[in-house]
């Protein structure tokens, strides 16, 4: 920078009073060019920093009646899909006519037009034989008419129609003093613009050369002016530059975390002001994270120069939560998370964020505006009817609260309307998002300002999809907090944006081969053979990489103080090593003075997972976790983390071969679990199965009261769970055959298939209106479903009423105001309650009892009659029937499991409820409520067991090696119920 500033020097000086105009690309490269001028203590009279851009508006502004009214890039794009859209519709299209149009691709096609536009190209004068498909051309004229004609009929004008009316009315100024920034990135337009304006003989800042590289070509007015070389300005010409530079530095680390904590650490080290310090990334995604969670963690000021994504602000969030709960149709599961993140602000009177979980969950409202609806009403009644005024008040108020809201929010139907949509959410941002930080403040404006843009023109309908395609990409892409570099501040942005640097550290991080200097990829809009064809200094992609080199080797030798370079030699996401770019070769090379190194030396370099410094809690322990010499934890920190300490002890319970209450040995209260002992409680099929299956699973449910949490979630391929399905399947059968009974009837399939289908039809209906499908496709696939398994169910009965009579459709026992049945063990009595799906008599007057199944038939067998304990349903009901209602032991000849399912395909499972049967049979039940007397709910030593467990998430039979589970399942009660098939 010294060069540049005793050449600007020099001009002041020479023309003190003069107005002097420095034209840079942005004010940003003015700011920093006039910080260095003026920290060198020179005096900046009557120097102004201007963008072509700028003196172009003001040339218009200046010569015309009626004011701007600039097209913004956000209000273009979408201006851009409109018209795409429209000659879609129409047919308009050629070469474009199969493309899918989205907001990515009306991004690429406004770019575009942009690009041709600054190339001084309209509708008619496109040089059509410039592309290599003359439907690409038409339809590129076509758009490119079109965008025109939108432009002039909503008084715009773009950066394009702005430079051409400058260029009309510009004129020689020679009463300026004009100076180039060196190195100007100028459209064809803006050249034309400044040829007309710039008087002979005007001035140019000189840049520090760049040697051993190809220099990208460049036009007089964009070219640049040779400073003085600085030693970095030899990085590709090193027998020039003498000894090793020793103000240059080459660090790896192992993650782009890691990196920018070595980053922090070296300023630390140095005792430099943040101020003096600027970080150079070439890649945004991989490095404002880090430095951005960095920041908020060690209350460290950082600037960005780029700015910061806005999902890193709570409203940004909010808005990523408001439009997946819309997009999953409402789903109270996603408006928990909303809820559960802290990003949703509910105002001061509403009920606790616990209490409103609690109620949605236990409603079972699934998802769609109109179940939160009428569930509330639902429940609200009932809560008016029963007195109980308090919780009836917390209903209202989440009733009216989503009444509310969902006046503002739009219908989950196919087509939305845009402009609807988007008020919904600005109604929702405004009073109902939250803000904590000066960061939150920003991007809750930006986003208003952002949505205020497009609602003049957002009165349309559009498919879902696209609506919620177009939000994503007008809100969610956006960067916000962009900064300059500020006193007290360190200052991370693109090394693109560092040429003008002038810190004292400067910091260079992410230098691998995979990050720079980027692919060179051709753009299929406007191919680089078109873009040489068409001219007018459209720049051509393949140039991309050299360009970037360039740029970053200007950037390096305009860094006169103390350079530091590195790279993330491992990719996590990937799995793999990352190789560093050349350049940071060319760098090691330098600071080693070995001008042979290669790759192999760099990469010799130590890469470290761990700083010296501790920036969070984290930092301690990794160093811990990867010290060479392993330390004992001590009784300090242990009594300090008393959770790790607990830990600690069940991890060595849990490896010893002892069986111990880590593993399911408790000491229990036998009086109150025990049924034998306690004739309060009462077991059911279920859970003496769940018991025989896995003791340990069954102490989690019974013992502990641990309950996984039931909701119905959103999926747009499904709609009935399995259980729902079969509760629905269970109601059709029953129905239908209390129809029967009551008309005196057997099935027949000819004469009762239209009876069945009607009672089937019916009672989905219903269901459909408690529970919406998330689409008709999802509903006709599943109604076809239900509606086959009765159709085979019916065929079935017909064959199975030849020889028995139901007398009993969903017999209970135990349950509402029935009394338990009972059943008899040698050691006691034991209560049951249950539910029979039927029960049928045979002609010769036995009973046959029905449980119907409605998956598939997998764990089911011909010669399995308890499966080891995990089949006792079939022998329990029979007991239960014939103790219930008294029809004398042996009463119930069969049990069978039966599945009228597309699935099952019909098949029954029997069970002969013979002597031997039902000795064996009461033998497991003994022996299973002694294993709850003894409190032994060891894990179950079938790891197939586990396959459909509601407890994997809290259970750790997969830390268990097999020969240590084995030693701790020592219960012979457990072994004696296997030994039964």
């Amino acid at each position: 920078m010294q060069s540049l500033v005793k050449e600007l020097n020099q001009i002041c000086t020479q023309n003190l009073i003069n107005e002097k105009i420095v034209i840079v690309d942005s004010f940003a490269i003015g700011e920093q060019i006039n910080e260095a001028f003026i920290k060198e203590g020179h005096k900046a009279i009557n120097l102004k920093y201007k963008s072509v851009d700028h003196l172009a508006r003001s040339l218009v502004e200046l010569n015309s009646d009626q004011p701007l009214t600039i097209l913004d890039g956000t209000v273009g794009v979408h201006f851009t899909y409109a018209i795409l859209m429209k000659l879609k519709e129409q047919g308009n299209f050629l070469y474009f006519l199969g493309m899918e149009i989205t907001p990515s691709f009306s991004h690429a096609i406004y770019s575009t037009l942009q690009s041709l536009r600054l190339s001084g190209y309209h509708a008619e004068t496109i040089k059509k034989n410039a592309f290599l498909s003359q439907e690409k051309a038409e339809d590129i004229a076509t758009i490119l008419s079109e965008y025109e004609k939108m432009l002039e009929q909503n008084h715009f004008s773009d950066k394009a129609s702005i430079l051409t009316k400058a260029i009309q009315i510009a004129k020689w100024d020679d009463k300026r003093i004009f100076v180039l920034q060196s190195n100007l990135q100028l459209t064809y337009l803006e050249e034309q613009l400044l040829s007309k304006i710039l008087p002979e003989g005007s001035f140019k800042l000189p840049l520090a050369p760049v040697f051993g590289v190809n220099i990208p070509e460049r036009s007089s007015l964009s070219s640049i002016y040779w400073g003085e070389p600085a030693p970095l300005s030899y990085l590709y010409q090193q027998e020039e530059a003498g000894a090793g530079y020793t103000n240059v530095e080459v660090f790896t680390s192992k993650t782009e975390e890691m990196e920018a904590k070595h980053v922090l650490e070296k300023i630390k080290s140095s005792k430099a002001p943040l101020d003096e310090c600027v970080v150079f990334y070439t890649n945004a995604d991989s490095y404002i994270t880090p430095f951005f969670h960095l920041a908020q963690k060690l209350d460290l000021p950082i600037t960005f120069g780029e700015g910061l994504p806005v999902s890193f602000s709570r409203p940004g969030r909010f808005i990523s939560g408001l439009m997946s709960w819309i997009h999953s149709n409402y789903s109270v599961q996603t408006f928990i998370d909303l809820l559960n993140e802290g990003l949703i602000d509910l105002g001061n009177d509403s009920p606790s964020k616990s209490r409103i979980v609690k109620v949605l969950r236990d409603l079972q409202i699934g998802w769609s505006q109109e179940r939160y609806l009428t569930q509330l009403e639902k429940v609200k009644e009932r809560l008016i009817d029963s007195g109980e005024e308090i919780r009836a008040n917390e209903i209202t108020w989440l009733q009216q609260w989503f009444a509310k809201v969902f006046r503002k929010l739009p219908n989950f139907h196919h087509t939305i309307n845009y402009k609807k949509c988007l008020t919904g959410i600005s109604y929702m941002l405004k009073n109902h998002s939250k803000s904590s930080s000066a960061l939150d403040e920003i991007s809750m404006t930006t986003l208003f300002e952002e949505i205020e843009k497009v609602i003049p023109y957002a009165n349309e309908e559009l498919s879902r999809h696209d609506v919620f395609e177009k939000i994503n990409d007008l809100l969610l892409s956006i960067k916000v907090n962009q900064s300059r570099p500020k006193p007290g501040h360190l200052h991370v942005t693109s090394y693109k944006r560092g040429v003008f640097n002038h810190a004292a550290h400067v910091f260079f991080v992410g230098i691998d081969n995979r990050k720079f200097p980027g692919n060179s990829g051709e753009d299929p809009l406007l191919l680089d053979t078109e873009r040489l064809a068409l001219g007018n200094k459209l720049p051509l992609l393949r140039e991309k990489g050299q360009e970037n080199l360039y740029t970053l080797l200007q950037v390096l030798a305009h860094s006169a103080g103390m350079v530091t370079v590195s790279y993330c030699d491992f990719s996590i996401n990937d799995n793999r090593v990352v190789n560093p770019a050349h350049v940071l070769l060319q760098c090691y090379r330098m600071m080693t003075g070995n001008k042979d190194a290669e790759f192999k030396n760099l990469k010799s370099q130590p890469s470290r997972l761990i700083t010296s410094e501790i920036f969070e809690d984290k930092d301690y322990w990794t160093e811990k976790l990867i010290h060479d010499i392993p330390s004992k934890i001590n009784d300090g920190i242990l009594n300090h983390f008393q959770n790790l300490k607990q830990g600690l002890s069940a991890e060595r319970a849990r490896y010893s071969e002892s069986y111990s209450e880590y593993d399911g040995l408790i000491q229990i209260e036998a009086e109150h679990y025990d049924p034998r002992l306690n004739q309060e409680k009462t077991m059911s099929a279920g859970k003496l199965e769940t018991l025989a299956r896995c003791p340990y699973s069954y102490f989690l449910k019974e013992v502990l009261r641990i309950k996984p949490i039931e909701e119905l979630s959103y999926d747009a391929n499904k709609w009935l769970n399995p259980a729902t399905r079969g509760s629905l399947l269970h109601s059709i059968f029953e129905t239908f055959y209390k129809e029967m009974k009551q008309l005196n009837a057997k099935p027949s399939y000819a004469i009762h298939y239209e009876k069945i289908m009607g009672i089937a039809v019916n009672l989905i209906e219903k269901e459909k209106e408690i529970l919406p499908p998330p689409n008709e496709r999802v509903y006709q696939r599943e109604l076809n479903d239900l509606l086959a398994c009765c159709d085979i169910f019916l065929k079935e009965e017909e064959v199975h009423s030849e020889q028995y009579n139901p007398q009993h459709f969903e017999y209970s026992f135990g349950i509402g105001e029935s009394d338990p049945a009972i059943i008899t063990l040698p050691s006691g009595q034991v209560k049951i309650s249950g539910i029979i799906d039927r029960v049928d008599q045979s002609l010769d007057g036995r009973f046959h009892i029905i449980d119907y199944k409605t998956g598939s038939t997998y764990g089911y067998g011909k010669n399995q009659a308890f499966k080891g304990g995990r089949q006792l349903q079939h022998m329990i009901y029979a007991l239960a029937i014939e103790q219930h209602l008294n029809l004398g032991e042996g009463a119930v000849e069969e049990s069978s499991y039966y599945f009228p399912t597309m699935k099952g395909m019909a098949q029954r499972f029997t069970r002969k409820q013979d002597a031997t049967l039902r000795t064996n049979g009461l033998d497991i039940l003994q022996k299973l409520i002694d294993v709850i007397n003894q409190g032994q709910f060891e894990m179950t030593d079938d790891e197939n067991d586990c396959k459909f467990c509601e407890y994997k998430l809290v259970c750790r039979r997969h830390f268990y090696d097999k020969d240590t589970l084995e030693r701790k399942q020592s219960n012979q009660k457990l072994k004696g119920v296997r030994a039964y098939d």
